[in-house]
C-alpha cells in the first residue's frame, strides 16, 4: 500500500501536474483523493522528502522540490552548497538568460518583467522586505523564461530554492545595496531594447554586486 501510494506521488510531481516548488494539496485532500490512511500518506510523503523530491515546511506545507532523480541530486548538493558557489552559479545562468531574453523576448514577456518590477519599486519605496525579496527571485525567473530555452529553464527552476536564500540573505546581510540596487531596472532597460550585449553586462554586475559584499566565509545558506 505504501509503495503504491509513493508511486502515485510521484506520478503527480513527474506528470507536471504539482510543478516544482509548488505546494502540495493538504492531507485531508489527499486522503480523500487517494483513498489511503493518513498513515500511509504521511509515510510515503516522508519517502519522498528523503529522496528530495518533496520538502516539509512546518506550519506551511509540504513543496515539490525535485522532478526528476537529477533534480533530487542537485537539489540535495544545493543544499549543502556555500553561499558564494550559489551566487557564482547564478551569475552564470542569469547572464546567459539575459542575453538570450533580449534577442528573444514577447511582448507578454515584456509585460511581466515590467510588472514585476513595477512591484519591487512599489516594495523598495514602501521598505516592504519580504514582498521586494518575492519580486526579485520573480523578476530573475521570468528572464529565464523569456530566453527561451528549456534547459536553462529546467537548471534554474531547480536550484531556486537556493536563489530565493541568498536573494533574502543578500537584503539581510547588505540591506543598504540590496534595496539601492538598480540592476533589474538596468536588465530590463536593456531587455526591452533588445540589446543581449547590455542585458549581459547589467546581469553579470548586478550578480557581482552580492558577490563583492560577501565576506570570504561566508557559509550555509540554509
Amino acid at each position: 500500500m505504501i509503495e503504491g501510494t509513493i508511486e502515485r506521488l510521484k506520478t503527480q510531481i513527474v506528470s507536471g501536474r504539482w510543478p516544482l516548488d509548488s505546494k502540495i494539496p493538504i492531507e485531508d485532500e489527499l486522503v480523500e483523493e487517494l483513498q489511503v490512511s493518513r498513515s500511509t500518506l504521511r509515510q510515503a510523503v516522508q519517502a519522498l522528502v528523503y529522496v528530495g523530491l518533496l520538502e516539509t515546511a512546518q506550519g506551511r506545507g509540504t513543496f515539490v522540490r525535485g522532478t526528476h532523480e537529477v533534480d533530487t541530486v542537485l537539489h540535495r548538493y544545493l543544499a549543502d552548497a556555500e553561499l558564494r558557489s550559489v551566487l557564482e552559479t547564478r551569475r552564470g545562468l542569469e547572464v546567459e538568460a539575459a542575453g538570450l531574453a533580449a534577442e528573444r523576448r514577447s511582448a507578454a514577456d515584456l509585460d511581466r518583467l515590467a510588472a514585476v518590477h513595477e512591484r519591487q519599486t512599489a516594495a523598495q519605496r514602501d521598505g516592504r522586505a519580504g514582498e521586494f525579496s518575492r519580486a526579485a527571485v520573480e523578476f530573475h525567473t521570468a528572464v529565464v523564461e523569456a530566453a527561451g530555452n528549456p534547459v536553462l529553464a529546467r537548471l534554474y527552476g531547480t536550484m531556486l530554492g537556493s536563489v530565493r536564500d541568498s536573494v533574502h540573505l543578500g537584503g539581510v546581510r547588505r540591506p543598504q545595496e540590496h534595496y539601492g540596487d538598480a540592476g533589474h531596472a538596468r536588465i530590463l532597460e536593456a531587455v526591452r531594447r533588445g540589446d543581449p550585449h547590455a542585458a549581459r553586462k547589467a546581469a553579470a554586475e548586478h550578480v557581482t554586486t552580492f558577490l563583492t559584499a560577501l565576506a570570504p566565509t561566508d557559509k550555509d545558506i540554509r
